[in-house]
């Protein structure tokens, strides 16, 4: 297949941290997101052995980019592809959410993409933003609690079971807290690698202690380290980032010996009463279930009074002739992509 058309727009990918910043200020200020910030995706970058770019242009007095990690194919030096960090990143652009970017903003980004030897794109959707990349599909959904409608709204959201686990918790003396200098990390860690091998959670989401105490320290996600001690043991922890517009419930741990209540609800009860008190955030985004499912996981935070939004993935060849190529071989055909599945 060959290239593209050529559009009158043009794109540019941006590695530059001073710009991408500037645009981040600029044009992307209403929209963006931690998942958008260069040093979260360089982060994201080391960690899958990528490099991070922003693919931006502009397009009738519209700024629209995406933030991607570019991998090198093996034994392809001329070829690559392009994932979202692990988070929800999805299209940013300049304007009101609910106008769509336009179609030849899209465009010219494929055609970045394309002379950039990029082959395909997988990238997950932000729950704030509607999802237009070509290739998308719906996966599910994912959960968002309003924290600018106040305290009585949220309370009087709370399914009666977890108002009541809230009362008994407290009653026998349970507490959270935040550890804002994170001197618990390492025992997060420990606790979080646990509830993966008892969860049976697949290797990609066993972080490395560095990668979970960079994220920590990385002053643009403004993450918090939450605790619940049922006396003087660790029952329950989780990390939050909080960015301009959105807090997102990022990594969650419990130790189920610790304690028999479910000391993970007084976590996000603490969380969002705070944030709500702070009055900085409109959104806290909780996920969704397993791969988008609505499963216990989901009715767990559901059970927060958050609503449920599309969460849609991006599937995306950019280059058939190529994707077919490099998959031949490769018989996986719901692997994205292809070529990286197991032969």
């Amino acid at each position: 297949m060959s290239a593209p058309a050529p559009v009158s727009a043009e794109a540019r990918i941006v590695t530059d941290v001073a710009e991408w910043n500037a645009l981040l200020a600029g044009p992307f200020r209403d929209g963006a997101d931690v998942y958008h910030h260069p040093d979260f995706v360089s982060l994201e970058a080391r960690r899958v052995g990528a490099t991070a770019g922003l693919v931006v242009t502009e397009v009738a007095g519209r700024t629209v980019g995406l933030a991607l990690l570019f991998r090198p194919i093996p034994g392809h030096p001329e070829l690559c592809d392009a994932t979202s960090v692990y988070g929800y990143n999805g299209l940013l652009y300049s304007g009101p959410a609910a106008e769509p970017a336009p179609q030849e903003a899209l465009e010219a980004i494929e055609r970045a993409l394309y002379l950039r030897g990029c082959v395909a794109v997988f990238n997950r959707s932000h729950p704030l933003r509607p999802a237009q990349l070509p290739g998308r599909a719906l996966a599910g959904e994912t959960l968002l609690l309003d924290l600018a409608a106040g305290k009585d709204a949220y309370l009087a959201g709370l399914a009666d079971g977890h108002a009541y686990d809230l009362r008994r918790m407290r009653a026998d003396g349970l507490r959270a807290e935040v550890d804002a200098e994170g001197k618990h990390l390492e025992a997060f860690h420990r606790m979080y690698l646990a509830t993966m091998d008892r969860l049976g959670a697949a290797a990609g989401y066993r972080f490395p202690l560095e990668v979970v105490r960079d994220h920590f320290q990385l002053p643009s996600n403004g993450a918090q380290l939450w605790l619940a001690w049922d006396g003087d043991r660790l029952a329950a922890s989780a990390l939050f980032f909080r960015g301009r517009h959105c807090a997102h419930y990022h990594l969650s741990a419990s130790d189920r010996q610790a304690t028999k209540h479910p000391a993970t609800k007084l976590i996000l009860d603490e969380f969002v009463q705070a944030e709500i008190a702070l009055g900085q955030r409109t959104s806290l985004h909780l996920g969704g279930g397993v791969g988008g499912a609505v499963d216990s996981l989901n009715q767990f935070k559901r059970g927060f009074g958050a609503k449920p939004v599309p969460f849609l993935l991006t599937r995306w060849i950019v280059r058939p002739a190529d994707y077919d190529l490099l998959s031949e071989g490769h018989a996986d055909a719901d692997y994205f992509p292809r070529y990286r599945s197991p032969r």
